[in-house]
């Protein structure tokens, strides 16, 4: 084969791959699905789009290998091909903060509306940990906890902190967190425990940053 021809070949192979997470709801569902898997009905509600949508997003996103199907029951569950397609998508929003002013234009201006003053990243949570009592809340459903969450973390999801919030000690630091950057049930969690007068910062990752960070500390 004459080297053109692979080189032709082979970026035919990966366009594949950034054709699939061209779009914005294919990238939101590949972040989803880095949390648990998820069935199309489920997935379809997260998004907030029709289930037939929703499914012929799937099917780009599993033609490129981005994502497997498991057969339970009746039902079918979407879930990654495996953390390197977590860590594609960390790797371009990463790329997309770093380089793109509006996108941290909007996360600011996001940021401020909700009057999040203060959060802190994983490196922070770790410093932060060292000086002062800290409780790391996991504010995800509790499936989401249950298929892998942050080493230590306890779980009291979103829905369930006003009714829960006794349960949660005041002599320390609550850090909230969810999904990620993007998800918001970490900021709404810390709104209702400061306004409760409880200590609490939205940690700005989540479990699956938290997860790839892991591994690679341990290679």
């Amino acid at each position: 084969m004459a080297t053109s021809n692979l080189k032709e070949e082979v970026y035919q192979e990966l366009s594949r791959v950034t054709h699939a997470l061209s779009h914005p709801k294919r990238l939101e569902l590949v972040d989803l699905l880095s949390q648990k898997a998820f069935s199309v009905d489920e997935l379809s509600h997260e998004i907030n789009m029709t289930v037939a949508s929703t499914s012929q997003h799937l099917q780009v996103l599993k033609a490129a290998r981005l994502v497997t199907t498991q057969r339970e029951g009746n039902f079918i569950f979407y879930r990654i091909a495996d953390d390197s397609v977590a860590r594609l998508v960390l790797a371009v929003r990463e790329l997309g903060f770093s380089r793109n002013a509006e996108i941290n234009r909007i996360i600011t201006d996001f940021r401020a509306d909700k009057n999040i003053l203060e959060t802190i990243t994983l490196d922070d949570l770790l410093a932060k940990s060292k000086k002062e009592k800290i409780l790391l809340l996991d504010v995800r459903p509790e499936d989401e906890y249950q298929a892998g969450h942050i080493e230590g973390a306890v779980s009291i999801p979103v829905s369930q902190l006003k009714k829960r919030i006794g349960e949660l000690p005041k002599g320390k630091t609550i850090i909230a967190y969810c999904r990620g950057p993007l998800c918001v049930m970490s900021v709404e969690a810390v709104k209702i425990l400061q306004a409760k007068k409880y200590p609490a910062v939205q940690l700005e990752d989540g479990y699956m940053e938290w997860k790839l960070k892991q591994e690679e500390l341990s290679h």
